[in-house]
């Protein structure tokens, strides 16, 4: 049999070494601490009240010496022999980064990749009753820095060279450095559980590829390990039956197949591995199941007019890409669960995501992440670890680096939902562009460009050739520029750190579009959970420390300035910059899915590592901003959009329905309606008709803006095809509105008026354009917000909750308000 055992109990911690040169110790008198759950050292410090919350006030700054000091863990386990189990080892998921383990005072194991799990034999050094368990790290910013120093001497290299910094020389999470949206705490720890293993065989691997044939079936091939003398025996579940396999090897002649959210199901299947007890075939001494979905992904790269395209097809049928990149969603990953990969996955979906992007500063994410991904359709583009850098690539790292990337396509290439691999974030485009920090010179040749291009490649196509592969992102013409549009994937920054404005979008010819973004703050609320009272100015120095866009915060401020007016408060800031992102995306969004070259839009980005003002949608409290709200619209299968050019407004209409799922096509039309903000008068209406086929994009027709009062009206369009959209013909900033008046609430709501779940209930009386509603200053409560209504009425919002009281602000100022008992007419 196999005997599991979790070390997660009685651990205990200590620094050990702090001898970086300038530094001072963080602590006097180090002694022995308990560790309440292995984990990041940062989070063991703060349960012991010797560091902050590094990610309130200013604490980042005060907690640098962590990362520059070595630390120890330890523990005691008690072990006695099972004699049916003769082999033990000791399994270590996840060590961050540099370490050595010992076992009862012998070293027996050294490690030194974060993404990379370790297995030691230990059955020789185990002792009957009490054994001490401990892992020594060393810091990993003296290790880079040492390892870098070699390298630049061997290679010839002068002592700074720009973009080869320290972290490139240590196998770890590259944003733990610090990022232009996320803080520098390196930190180390165990971060993955840590298991004593008993067993006479086992299975140690399980994975899966798949081989389509033209007639439409499938070879699913199972890939097992084994240790130890018994046999390996397959299993594959479908349907309630079971089918087995010695080699496992499995032709499936009629698939049911997965499909990405909104083109289909997502059925899923086990597929089992396990070694038999002696020749007892129903009894297992170990068993490892996975889940398999069937389903056929390229990447689809083929000249055209206007260069060369880029997009998915999933099982014959071309899909276009929505969705986001994401980050590591905490900045000590050892705290990231289960659950709270669901939470941040599933609003994905509620925003429209059909794909999510991993970007190479961050990390291959756990098992559980996958398998949601799995679960709910989300295709996954998978990039390598290595972004915005240099990177050593000579055959002495080729060779540290092979088992890491061998280990992570094994682990992943059974499931469903990826998509695609990535041999890292902006390199070439880094390399092509000589970006610099603090200009120093550049390296002779392009360091890394043998993992690229060599070694990531070879991998792929041995362990999981039925995946694409594309050796940078953005991958365009690789001279002399790779982000140049119109050929394979773009990074279209120009908006942001170019040009400075979000209408710029409109110049982007990608192909598909895998980053764009503008900035905003996070939450109100999630400020009053990181600042403290003398903090609360959008101006005051621990606001500003959390902007880490290095574009200069005059610069940041005056971008929502171009739009809305000038902010007077920490509240003011909040909502205006919001909707500026909330424009910007919308502007960036709508020309990417009504182009008919674009094939895909993945926003920078979803979510957040700490409480920061930075490009996410979701802020690291899992707080929806202004533009989430907006993407449910601009996400969805159909979409109206708005092109103005002078006084003329053209109707754009994408059609991006799953054709399997369509009985009929009727007419489709949209009405318009511009309306007078101040009265709430309309003051010109009509209907456009048109039709429509999935798959396609066209004009639904043009509307005449001539004679209109430009401050004074809004242009409101809803239609039987897609969700009703809105355009103000003014600047925000320049817009005439009725003053703020008295909105009225109630829970009171009869059952007939909405859908399943909680509703709180407003009265509307005049035009109001981006309505908030919070509650002690959070939007969170309300899963519906900052709407535009034109109509007076009745209107409904979701709620997390019955609302005893809420505040209310527009575009027009604060709203007072009431509440009452009774129902709403």
């Amino acid at each position: 049999m196999l005997f599991e055992t979790y070390l997660h109990e009685g651990w205990e911690f200590i620094e050990t070494k702090h001898d970086t040169p300038g530094s001072t110790l963080g602590y006097s008198n180090p002694e022995w601490l308990e560790a309440v759950v292995p984990g990041h050292v940062h989070l063991d410090l703060m349960q012991h009240g010797i560091i902050p919350h590094p990610h309130e006030r200013m604490n980042e700054y005060g907690v640098q010496w962590v990362d520059e000091t070595d630390w120890s863990y330890r523990t005691t386990f008690y072990w006695e022999p099972k004699e049916e189990s003769p082999v033990r080892k000791l399994v270590f998921e996840g060590l961050d980064t540099v370490c050595k383990i010992s076992l009862n005072g012998k070293e027996i194991a050294s490690h030194d990749n974060m993404f990379v799990a370790l297995e030691v034999d230990v059955t020789s050094l185990l002792v009957e009753g009490d054994n001490e368990l401990r892992i020594d790290f060393n810091s990993a910013i003296r290790v880079g820095l040492e390892r870098q120093a070699e390298f630049f001497k061997q290679e010839g290299l002068p002592e700074y060279v720009e973009r080869f910094e320290e972290r490139s020389f240590v196998r770890k999470i590259q944003c733990m450095y610090g990022w232009d949206w996320g803080p520098r705490l390196v930190s180390c720890g165990v971060w993955r559980p840590i298991r004593l293993v008993e067993f006479a065989s086992r299975v140690t691997h399980l994975s899966a590829t798949q081989e389509w044939h033209e007639d439409g079936s499938v070879t699913l091939t199972a890939h097992g390990e084994t240790e130890g003398p018994a046999a390996i025996h397959y299993w594959l579940e479908i349907d309630d039956v079971t089918y087995e396999s010695a080699e496992g090897i499995f032709r499936i002649e009629e698939p049911e197949l997965w499909w990405p959210i909104g083109a289909g199901e997502q059925p899923l299947f086990e597929l089992s591995a396990g070694v038999p007890e002696g020749e007892n075939d129903n009894v297992y001494l170990d068993i490892k199941t996975i889940k398999v979905g069937f389903r056929n992904i390229k990447l689809l790269r083929e000249k055209d007019e206007m260069g060369e395209s880029f997009e998915f097809e999933v099982n014959g049928r071309k899909i276009y890409a929505k969705g986001f990149n994401w980050i590591p969603d905490y900045s000590f990953p050892s705290a990231i669960t289960r659950e709270r990969y669901e939470e941040r996955l599933y609003q994905a979906l509620d925003l429209g995501s059909n794909m999510l992007r991993i970007w190479g500063g961050g990390m291959y994410e756990m098992d559980e992440f996958y398998e949601i991904c799995d679960e709910l359709g989300i295709m996954v583009w998978q990039d390598f670890p290595q972004a915005c850098a240099y990177y050593p690539d000579t055959q002495e790292w080729q060779d540290k680096i092979r088992p890491e990337a061998e280990f992570n396509v094994k682990r992943l290439r059974h499931h469903a939902s990826l998509a695609l691999w990535c041999g890292n974030n902006e390199n070439l485009q880094m390399w092509q562009q000589k970006w610099n920090w603090k200009g120093g010179q550049h390296p002779p040749r392009f360091y890394g460009e043998n993992l690229y291009d060599k070694l990531f490649p070879e991998v792929v196509s041995a362990l999981n050739p039925e995946t694409s592969y594309i050796h940078t992102s953005p991958c365009g013409d690789s001279e002399p520029d790779a982000n140049g549009g119109k050929i394979g994937d773009s990074h279209y920054w120009d908006a942001w750190h170019g040009r400075g404005d979000w209408k710029y979008y409109l110049d982007s010819e990608a192909r598909f579009s895998s980053e764009y973004g503008f900035a905003s703050s996070c939450s109100l609320a999630l400020w009053e959970e990181t600042i403290s009272d003398e903090d609360w100015d959008y101006q005051s120095p621990a606001v500003r420390w959390h902007d880490k866009t290095r574009k200069g915060y005059s610069t940041f401020v005056s971008y929502v300035e171009l739009h809305y007016p000038k902010s007077q408060s920490l509240e003011d800031w909040t909502y205006y910059s919001q909707l500026n992102q909330r424009d910007a995306l919308r502007m960036g969004v709508e020309h990417f899915r009504r182009s008919a070259f674009c094939r895909g839009s993945l926003i920078w980005q979803l979510n957040d590592i700490w409480p920061v003002q930075s490009w996410a949608v979701i802020d690291s409290s899992g707080r929806y901003k202004a533009s989430a709200h907006e993407l449910r619209r601009l996400y969805s299968e159909t979409l109206f959009s708005v092109e103005r050019v002078k006084e003329t407004v053209k109707v754009h209409f994408v059609d991006d329905r799953n054709e399997d799922a369509i009985d009929e096509l009727p007419p489709f039309y949209v009405d318009y309606r511009l309306i007078n903000l101040l009265t709430g008068e309309v003051v010109r209406s009509g209907e456009l008709e048109f039709e429509s086929e999935p798959g396609q994009r066209g004009i639904a027709g043009e509307i005449d803006l001539t004679g209109c009062s430009v401050p004074e009206t809004i242009l409101w369009l809803e239609g039987n095809f897609a969700a009703p959209t809105w355009h103000l013909l003014s600047e925000p900033k320049e817009a005439r509105l009725a003053n703020p008046q008295t909105i009225v609430g109630s829970n009171n709501i009869s059952r007939d008026e909405v859908g399943d779940g909680i509703y709180f209930a407003v009265r509307i009386d005049h035009p109001v354009v981006d309505l908030m509603l919070s509650v002690d200053g959070d939007t969170g409560v309300f899963e519906d917000n900052f709407v535009t209504i034109t109509e007076p009425g009745v209107y409904y919002f979701r709620a997390s909750g019955p609302i005893a009281y809420f505040e209310a602000r527009s575009l027009a100022g604060v709203h007072g308000t009431q509440m009452t008992r009774s129902p709403l007419e």
